[in-house]
């Protein structure tokens, strides 16, 4: 009787440690599977005054999604909160040795969501008529270029590289507007620049 028992708890120790096991190996993957490619920070372009977002790489590195999230403080124009997801192609590159890579020209698309006093998905349907503003004073529709130089670490090193980068872009509302205005408004008027600095890992 006392080997049968010993046997049974034996069963169980093993079947337990076996589940442990197992969700150890699952939360590993689940954690390497979202570990991010890399980290970034942002000063403008349209995303807010200061952003930071995390990004996975696809493609060898062609193209890149990235999640930021910006905001404006009150001294610069009022309390915003702006979500964005981006969404980065590379076309091709120039290495310079070993050491240097450059981007030169990067399309980017992303939509940005601001929260704030003053912004909503839609206007409110009380004090304007349907229809009368089309747009939504909250989500905005955004397409750019960039430039990057990406400067390669140590292969060892904890992250393979450093890149900074400027990055023009105008959205759905400013070119509207340029448009509506385009005989007294100059075309740069319409882009708003960004520079940030990536960790890639």
């Amino acid at each position: 009787m006392d080997k049968l028992l010993q046997k049974k708890l034996s069963f169980k120790l093993a079947l337990i440690l076996s589940i442990f096991s197992l969700t150890a190996t699952a939360q590993s993957k689940f954690l390497s599977a979202i570990r991010p490619d890399q980290v970034n920070l942002q000063y403008a372009g349209s995303i807010g005054y200061i952003s930071g977002g995390i990004g996975y790489n696809f493609f060898k590195e062609k193209t890149a999604l990235s999640f930021h999230y910006g905001f404006v403080p009150e001294s610069e124009g009022g309390w915003m909160s702006i979500f964005t997801a981006k969404f980065e192609y590379k076309p091709f590159s120039i290495k310079i040795k070993d050491k240097i890579v450059i981007h030169p020209f990067n399309p980017v698309f992303f939509p940005s969501y601001t929260s704030g006093d003053n912004f909503d998905y839609q206007f409110d349907t009380n004090q304007y008529r349907k229809g009368y503003y089309f747009w939504s004073s909250a989500l905005r529709l955004h397409l750019g270029a960039g430039t990057e130089i990406k400067i390669l670490n140590n292969k060892k090193a904890a992250f393979k590289s450093v890149s900074i980068y400027a990055e023009a872009n105008t959205n759905d509302l400013y070119a509207i507007s340029w448009f509506e205005n385009r005989t007294s408004t100059p075309v740069y008027a319409m882009f708003k620049l960004g520079y940030g600095m990536r960790l890639n890992f």
